[in-house]
């Protein structure tokens, strides 16, 4: 697994992994970083832990801290536990877990294409890294097909060619799909051909995000709609989007549309 370089910064969270217990501390070695110490005092960790501390933190234990002071003279990191979050936990930890996966990826294309692993950071790794920070949303925009990130990087044509195929192999691209309930109706004498305006304008829209959008007729006046995008966050912005187009549509004949959120 590769490590940064230099030191974390103030308020940055960190992984760690403990190494010892001391009555007032902590001692754990930061897990992005190369031989740094770090050490979280006992009014930095969680109060239900104190009391009992050795059955709620053992050796080997990885925790997601929070940097609090930094020392690089005596190579030494403070740290706080109690001042990290619960989403800031489980966000830490999933960007960690999808990094070792970018790192496990890259071995495996190394081995392929003959290479050693320092060989493919020389090459590539490295050069992502510098960019961009972290690996995995470089490569999981790779087999997106994106190929502008690799051109960017000046990599070489023939070792680009293979790494976007290699890539787009390893890495399934995660599907995000959200569903609710349409109602429209129109007082419109052309209200039906109004309504498939409506949809339509919904459907088009869809196509400009390049997001997958069905709408099915449930029965009148309702339409469950579907959308299909990477990630939720693009599947709750086109969403919201398309809703609100579909209503300035129908709105402007003189019809109406609710929408509601199925879970």
């Amino acid at each position: 697994m590769y490590v940064k370089k230099g030191y974390p910064e103030k308020d940055d969270l960190v992984i760690c992994t403990v190494e010892k217990l001391l009555p007032s501390s902590i001692v754990v070695s930061l897990d992005e970083y190369e031989k740094i110490d770090a050490m979280i005092h006992v009014s930095e960790i969680p109060r239900k832990w104190v009391r009992n501390l050795k059955t709620y933190v053992k050796i080997s234990k990885k925790l997601v801290c929070k940097v609090m002071q930094v020392n690089e003279t005596e190579n030494l990191v403070t740290l706080s536990q109690r001042r990290v979050g619960v989403g800031q936990h489980r966000n830490k930890m999933s960007e960690w877990a999808n990094e070792k996966r970018a790192n496990d990826i890259l071995e495996v294309i190394a081995k392929q294409l003959g290479l050693t692993t320092k060989q493919i950071y020389d090459k590539f790794g490295n050069k992502v890294l510098e960019d961009y920070g972290q690996l995995y949303p470089v490569l999981l925009d790779i087999a997106k097909g994106e190929e502008n990130i690799i051109k960017k990087l000046n990599i070489e044509k023939p070792l680009a060619d293979d790494l976007s195929d290699l890539i787009k192999k390893r890495i399934t691209i995660p599907k995000a799909e959200l569903s609710g309930l349409i109602i429209m109706s129109s007082s419109d004498s052309n209200g039906l051909q109004i309504i498939k305006d409506t949809v339509k304008a919904g459907i088009d829209h869809a196509k400009k995000k390049k997001v997958s959008l069905s709408i099915n007729y449930l029965g009148a006046p309702k339409y469950q709609i579907k959308i299909i995008a990477d990630t939720f966050k693009r599947a709750e912005e086109s969403l919201s989007e398309i809703i609100e187009i579909m209503t300035e549509t129908i709105e402007h004949h003189k019809g109406n549309l609710v929408f509601k959120r199925v879970e």
